[in-house]
């Protein structure tokens, strides 16, 4: 999918510029539109629309590329920043650190995503959630060791 940890951060950053900033609150709309930010980030292609698998392997990697950015600040910790910043937004506590504007545009995109998850596919998004947190900590763990 991703050759880079850097190529991984490009397409979360375009992933987040891609989707609007408030989101519709039409569930298929919405769907929608997070679809459409897939499309342009490269993370799903327009033949996989309609295709629940390849929609889902498309979310989940881009929750992976989420973390990865969130990476750029705390090498390795990524996924657990990730985490904490969605469960403050449901619990609505601030983390400390306090997150800054672009930590907070991750989370929106990382919910965005949760919330295509949640209406688009019959599994519980919180499994996808757990599948992408796992392949980021396997590729933080290969690229410590050196391994591509």
């Amino acid at each position: 999918m991703r050759s880079s940890h850097t190529g991984c951060r490009a397409t979360a950053q375009s992933l987040i510029e891609a989707l609007p900033r408030l989101l519709p609150q039409d569930e298929a709309r919405c769907a929608d539109a997070v679809q459409a930010a897939l499309l342009t980030s490269g993370l799903l292609d327009s033949a996989d629309l309609g295709n629940s698998p390849a929609v889902a392997a498309a979310t989940r990697d881009g929750l992976t590329c989420l973390a990865h950015l969130l990476d750029k600040d705390a090498p390795g910790h990524g996924a657990g920043r990730l985490l904490l910043l969605l469960l403050a937004e449901r619990a609505g506590f601030t983390p400390h650190p306090s997150p800054d504007t672009a930590q907070l545009r991750v989370r929106d995109a990382a919910t965005a995503l949760l919330c295509l998850a949640q209406w688009h596919f019959s599994d519980d998004p919180l499994r996808l959630l757990g599948g992408a947190l796992e392949v980021h900590a396997e590729e933080a763990r290969d690229s410590s060791t050196g391994r591509s």
